[in-house]
């Protein structure tokens, strides 16, 4: 018997690491990853020169707001828990005794704090009436799609997909760790709000490293099509 549960606990270990790869992995491709709208500019003439209408897109990162949503979300789930043993009321503690990582409506809470704060803080750092001006005022249109409203209109329901996709991929990412404790019983954890600071400083780092040697003329680590890995504050820019 004693061979089995260190048998069974071995496969337990290797399930987490394996678990904390994958998690590792999601978290660098989500983080990078972003819906690109393409942008048609029409032609200008600039003095007795006539410039052809060039192609680009407009990036929307599925995850704009970071790691702003768990932050707040665990910090207003861990202040009635505060309250409750501050005041010394059994009411207020036995009602604030469900707010525990492994308690699914503590968990179920979370998603919907997390996903609320994911769409404020994309409201307040992207406004699609902005974007669909400036792109009228330069000359670039969105093909098939209006210039003005009916671009922001677009440009919104586009955010609304992918915004609450990125909310749902920072739900899943914070509670693995309650997961675990709760179906496999492990001793140990690793935080998903932590994970995901580590995990994005680093896409910063190297970003910043890439950019740095692209400015020397160093081709030889970022390739010769650029930067191949775009921190957060890169592609807030």
């Amino acid at each position: 018997s004693g061979g089995g549960k260190s048998g069974a606990g071995g496969l337990t270990v290797v399930f987490v690491g394996v678990l904390v790869v994958v998690t590792v992995a999601a978290i660098c491709y989500f983080e990078r990853a972003h819906r690109r709208i393409p942008v048609q500019y029409t032609k200008r003439q600039v003095g007795r020169k006539m410039y052809s209408g060039a192609q680009s897109y407009l990036p929307l990162k599925i995850n704009v707001s970071g790691v702003i949503p768990p932050i707040f979300a665990s910090s207003l789930l861990m202040f009635p828990t505060q309250i409750a043993s501050m005041s010394g009321s059994k009411f207020l503690q036995e009602a604030a005794s469900v707010l525990h990582p492994a308690d699914w409506r503590y968990n179920a809470i979370f998603t919907v704090l997390v996903v609320f704060f994911s769409f404020f803080y994309t409201s307040l750092v992207f406004n699609p009436v902005d974007v669909a001006d400036s792109l009228k005022k330069s000359g670039g249109f969105i093909p098939g799609i209006r210039p003005g409203k009916h671009t922001a209109t677009y440009i919104e329901n586009v955010l609304t997909r992918i915004t609450f996709a990125g909310a749902l991929y920072l739900s899943v990412v914070c509670m693995i760790p309650a997961l675990l404790q709760v179906y496999l019983q492990v001793p140990f954890q690793f935080g998903g709000t932590g994970l995901l600071i580590v995990v994005g400083v680093a896409l910063d780092t190297v970003q910043q490293i890439e950019s740095h040697l692209i400015s020397r003329n160093y081709e030889g680590f970022a390739g010769p099509k650029g930067p191949r890995i775009r921190g957060r504050a890169a592609e807030a820019r």
